[in-house]
C-alpha cells in the first residue's frame, strides 16, 4: 500500500512538472493516470473519489481527457451512495461530451445515469437510460454491448420481466464462459438462477446453482458461494422441502459470519426467517428477524429492509401482537419515506444542475457579447461621424435593456426553482412525492425551448457586431449597412423579450400546480343535484361550443368546499371543449351522481371523441398533453387531481369508454371527518 502511495505521489509530481512545459498530457501518460485511478478505487472507492478530484482541481487536460476523469468521479461517487452529488457530476459530464467531437462518449452518461436510478429503485427510469446507452455501446466494443445487455437485464429482473432477463443473463453467461471470465460467469449464473426462480422453474435454478457454486468453490468467490446458497436454500423451500432449506441456509449463515460478508447478511436472515415461517416456527422466524438492527436504512438493501420489516409485521399479526406489528408496519412505512425522500433529492439534484448549466451558457454568452461591444465602442469612436456615435449608442442601449431582462428572468427562475424546494418537500410530507419526476423534467423541457431561443437570439446579435465591425474596418460601411444592422438588431431583441414573456407565461400556469390546502373559506353542505345544475347552466355556451348538460341520479348532500368542486367541474368542462369537442361545436355532458354509505360517487361523461385506451394513465401527469401546437402545457387535469386529491379529501379517475371520456369522482360525504395526515 505505501509503495503504491509513493508510486502514485512520484506520478502527481511528473504530471505538475509536465503541465509547467505544455498545456495537456500526453496520450501514454495519461493512459498511465487512469491505470492509477483504477488502482486508487480498487483499495477503497473514497480514495479513488478523493484522487479524482485533486486530479481535476490541479492537473491541465484536455477536453476529451477531463471528460474521461469526470466520469470517473461520478461513477465513484454512485459506488459509494453519494447519489445527489452523482446526479450533479453526470449532467456536467453530459455538456462537457456536447462540446467535444467524442460524441460515443455519451454512453458514460447514459451509463450512470441508469445506474443511479436503479440504485433508487426507479427500475423504468433505469431502463430508459440503459437503452439510450446501447447505440454508444455498439460504436464502441463488444464488452460494453455485453455489460450493457446486462445492466438491462438486471431492470428487468426488478420489474419481473422474468423471460426476457433469464434469455439475456444466459447470453452473458456464455460469453464470459468462452471468454474465461470466470468471474462474470459466476455473476451471471445466480442473476440467471434467479431469474428462473421467478419464472418457478425450480429444477432448472437449482441445475444452474449447483454448477455455479462448483465454479464459485474453485475460484474462491466467497460473497457469490453465500448467494448461490442463499438461492438454493430458496429453491428448496418453494420445492417444499423445508428441512433441507433450513440446513443449507445453517451453511450459508456459518459462512457469511465467518467470512463477514456484510453485504450478504439482511439476504441470509429474510430467507431463514420465511424458511421458519414455512415450517410453522413463528417464533424462531421472529428471533432471527430480530438480529437485525433497529432502524438504520441502508439504500443498497432497501428491498430487502422492506421485505423483512414487512414480514415482522405480518408474523405479529398471526400471533395477535398488534402493539408490535404496528412497530414493524411504522419500520415499513419510514424506509419507505426514507428511500421516496431521496429519489425526490436526487431528481431535484438533476433539475438545479440541468439549470445550472444552461444559466451559465447565458451568462458566458452575455460576457462574451459585452467584451465585443465594448471593442466596437472604442473603434467607433475614433473615425465614426457624431451620427455613427449616436447608432451606436441606441444599438448599446437596447442590448442592455435585452441583458437586463435575461438578468431580471433567470432571478425568477430561481425564485421558482426554489419555490420547487418548497413544493417538494410539502409534496413528502402528504406521500406525494412519487410524481417529482415527471413535474420536474416536464417543467425543465418545457424551459428549454425559450431560453434556446434567446441564447440563439443573443448569438445573432453577437454576429450582426462582428459584421459591422468588418465593414468598418475595411471602409466599406454606409448608411444602407446601418440601417440594416439595426433593424437585424431590433427584430432579435423582440425575440428574446418574446421569449422572456413566454417564460413568464410558463411559471405563472406552473403555479397552478402548488394547490393549496389553506382555505380561505370554510366548508359548507351542498344539495348535490341542484348546485351541480346551477354551477353547469352559465357554460351550457363555452369557447365557441353549444353544451347540454344533464344531470341526475341521487338526492344527497355533502359537507366540502363548493368553491373548488365548481373549479373542478369547471376544468372538466373545459377539458371537454378544447378536446372532446374538437370536431363539433356541439356537445352533450352528462353527469350522475350515486351515494353510498360514507361517499359520493360523481360520474362525468362527455360524448367527445374519447381518450385513447393508452393514455388514461397519462392523462393526470403533469405537462402531459396530447395539443403540444396548442400552447397547453398539460397542466390542468393535474391541478383537477390535485385538488380532489389533497382539497376536497376524495379521488378522481379517468375510465376506458367507448364513445367520448368518462371521468369519476369519488367524494367523502362530511369532508371535516377526513383527517388531513391520511391522504
Amino acid at each position: 500500500m505505501k509503495t503504491r502511495l509513493v508510486l502514485l505521489f512520484s506520478f502527481m509530481l511528473l504530471i505538475f512538472i509536465n503541465t509547467t512545459e505544455c498545456n495537456a498530457m500526453p496520450t501514454d501518460e495519461f493512459e498511465e493516470l487512469r491505470n492509477s485511478i483504477r488502482l486508487s478505487y480498487a483499495d477503497s472507492p473514497l480514495d479513488g473519489l478523493k484522487f479524482v478530484n485533486a486530479l481535476i482541481e490541479t492537473t491541465d487536460l484536455t477536453l476529451e481527457q477531463k471528460i474521461i476523469v469526470t466520469n470517473y468521479k461520478a461513477w465513484f461517487l454512485l459506488e459509494t451512495e453519494q447519489l445527489e452529488s452523482a446526479m450533479e457530476t453526470i449532467v456536467k459530464y453530459m455538456n462537457m461530451v456536447s462540446q467535444s467531437n467524442e460524441k460515443d462518449l455519451m454512453y458514460g452518461y447514459f451509463n450512470i445515469s441508469g445506474g443511479i436510478y436503479a440504485r433508487l429503485g426507479l427500475y423504468e427510469e433505469a431502463l430508459a437510460y440503459y437503452r439510450d446507452a446501447m447505440p454508444f455501446a455498439q460504436s464502441r466494443d463488444e464488452r460494453l454491448v455485453y455489460q450493457t445487455e446486462n445492466n438491462i437485464a438486471l431492470i428487468k429482473l426488478n420489474l419481473k420481466r422474468y423471460a426476457e432477463a433469464a434469455t439475456a443473463f444466459e447470453k452473458y453467461r456464455d460469453y464470459a464462459h468462452n471468454n474465461k471470465q470466470t468471474l462474470n460467469e459466476s455473476f451471471a449464473s445466480n442473476n440467471l438462477a434467479l431469474a428462473l426462480i421467478g419464472l418457478k422453474q425450480y429444477p432448472e435454478a437449482l441445475n444452474i446453482i449447483n454448477q455455479a457454486m462448483r465454479l464459485q468453490t474453485q475460484f474462491d468467490y466467497t460473497t457469490h458461494l453465500a448467494a448461490s446458497l442463499i438461492l438454493k436454500g430458496k429453491v428448496l423451500r418453494f420445492q417444499g422441502l423445508l428441512v433441507e432449506s433450513e440446513s443449507v441456509l445453517n451453511d450459508a449463515f456459518k459462512l457469511i459470519e465467518t467470512k463477514q460478508l456484510e453485504s450478504e447478511q439482511l439476504n441470509i436472515i429474510l430467507c431463514l426467517a420465511q424458511t421458519y415461517e414455512a415450517q410453522g416456527n413463528t417464533d424462531k422466524a421472529l428471533d432471527i428477524l430480530a438480529s437485525v438492527e433497529s432502524y438504520t436504512l441502508n439504500h443498497a438493501h432497501f428491498e430487502t429492509q422492506l421485505s423483512i420489516a414487512k414480514l415482522t409485521a405480518e408474523l405479529y399479526e398471526q400471533k395477535q401482537s398488534y402493539a408490535e406489528a404496528l412497530s414493524a408496519y411504522k419500520q415499513y412505512s419510514l424506509i419507505n419515506e426514507a428511500i421516496l425522500t431521496r429519489q425526490a433529492k436526487v431528481n431535484l439534484a438533476k433539475a438545479l444542475a440541468e439549470a445550472d448549466v444552461a444559466s451559465k451558457e447565458v451568462r458566458i454568452s452575455e460576457l462574451t457579447r459585452a467584451e465585443q461591444i465594448k471593442a466596437t465602442k472604442a473603434d467607433a469612436f475614433k473615425d465614426l461621424t457624431i451620427v455613427v456615435s449616436i447608432c451606436l449608442v441606441v444599438i448599446l442601449f437596447g442590448s442592455f435593456i435585452a441583458i437586463n431582462s435575461i438578468d431580471k428572468q433567470k432571478q425568477t427562475l430561481a425564485k421558482t426553482l426554489e419555490q420547487l424546494s418548497d413544493t417538494q418537500n410539502h409534496v413528502i410530507e402528504i406521500e406525494k412525492i412519487a410524481s417529482l419526476t415527471a413535474l420536474v423534467s416536464g417543467m425543465a423541457h418545457q424551459l428549454n425551448t425559450p431560453i434556446g431561443t434567446i441564447v440563439t437570439a443573443s448569438s445573432l446579435i453577437d454576429d450582426y457586431m462582428e459584421g459591422l465591425e468588418e465593414k468598418f474596418k475595411a471602409r466599406e460601411l454606409s448608411s444602407k449597412h446601418f440601417h440594416k444592422f439595426i433593424n437585424d438588431t431590433n427584430s432579435a431583441k423582440e425575440l428574446v423579450i418574446s421569449s422572456i414573456n413566454r417564460l413568464a407565461g410558463i411559471v405563472e400556469e406552473f403555479k397552478a400546480l402548488n394547490v393549496s390546502i389553506h382555505l380561505d373559506k370554510p366548508m359548507s353542505k351542498i344539495q348535490l343535484p341542484s348546485y351541480l345544475k346551477h354551477r353547469l347552466a352559465p357554460y351550457s355556451k363555452h369557447l365557441g361550443k353549444q353544451i347540454e348538460f344533464k344531470i341526475h341520479g341521487d338526492e344527497v348532500a355533502i359537507t366540502s368546499y363548493p368553491t373548488i368542486l365548481s373549479d373542478v367541474l369547471k376544468t372538466l368542462v373545459i377539458n371537454s371543449c378544447e378536446h372532446g369537442f374538437i370536431h363539433s361545436d356541439q356537445g352533450v355532458v352528462e353527469v350522475t351522481i350515486k351515494a353510498f354509505t360514507h361517499v359520493v360517487e360523481i360520474t362525468y361523461q362527455d360524448n367527445g371523441v374519447g381518450i385513447n385506451d393508452e393514455i388514461l394513465h397519462e392523462i393526470f401527469t403533469p405537462f402531459y398533453t396530447t395539443n403540444l401546437g396548442g400552447n397547453h402545457l398539460g397542466l390542468g387535469l393535474n391541478v383537477v387531481f390535485n385538488a380532489v386529491k389533497y382539497n376536497l379529501r376524495g379521488k378522481i379517475s379517468a375510465e376506458s369508454c367507448k364513445h367520448g371520456a368518462r371521468f369519476v369522482i369519488s367524494l367523502p360525504i362530511d369532508a371535516r371527518l377526513i383527517d388531513d395526515t391520511s391522504y
